[in-house]
């Protein structure tokens, strides 16, 4: 009853063999002082060989790149500030705390219909967007009420298609009101 077989596995799935890559990490490094030092040392190395007066030459020759660099490196720090200076400026000009100008909206508010006069109205009716499905209204008389749309305006007549859609002209003069009724479903 000990004796227990070791089974093999019900499922077998195969496993493909990676091989993983290997991580190419960073070894050498470099930085102006390094090189210099690196290239002084390689100058003393190889002064054996040379004569003093070469030596010399290729050493002043690395002073003068390495102050060609720092003095670079300066120009460049200087343009920074300078741009930097400017930003902080330009911040500091257009300050909107202590302005005493009254802000103004960037649009002009249009009033509302009822809040218009009648000529405001027709002017209003007439630059109605085409895109948009003309606004019935009752145009009042002192006589009577008509139902329609406007249609055209002129200097001292407009016309107004009715519902029936015949078009009845009326005086601007006789005109007493006009009032919106909205569209109908």
């Amino acid at each position: 009853m000990t004796d227990k077989k070791e089974k093999e596995p019900l499922f077998y799935i195969q496993q493909p063999n990676f091989q993983f890559p290997e991580n190419q990490m960073q070894t050498v490094y470099s930085s102006r002082k390094a090189e210099l030092e690196r290239k002084n040392k390689q100058l003393e190395k190889g002064s054996e060989l040379l004569d003093h007066s070469t030596k010399e030459k290729q050493k002043k020759k690395l002073e003068e790149e390495a102050v060609e660099k720092v003095a670079d490196q300066e120009k460049v720090q200087e343009a920074i500030e300078e741009f930097e200076a400017s930003r902080e400026e330009k911040k500091e000009g257009p300050s909107f705390a202590f302005t005493t100008e009254k802000r103004k909206p960037s649009f002009q508010r249009i009033k509302s219909f009822k809040e218009m006069n009648t000529a405001e109205r027709l002017e209003y009716l007439i630059d109605f967007p085409k895109q948009l499905p003309p606004i019935p209204c009752i145009f009042e008389t002192e006589e009577k009420a008509i139902r329609g749309f406007l249609t055209s305006k002129d200097e001292e007549w407009i016309e107004i298609k009715l519902f029936n859609e015949t078009i009845e002209k009326i005086s601007i003069q006789l005109l007493k009101e006009v009032k919106m009724i909205g569209l109908r479903r």
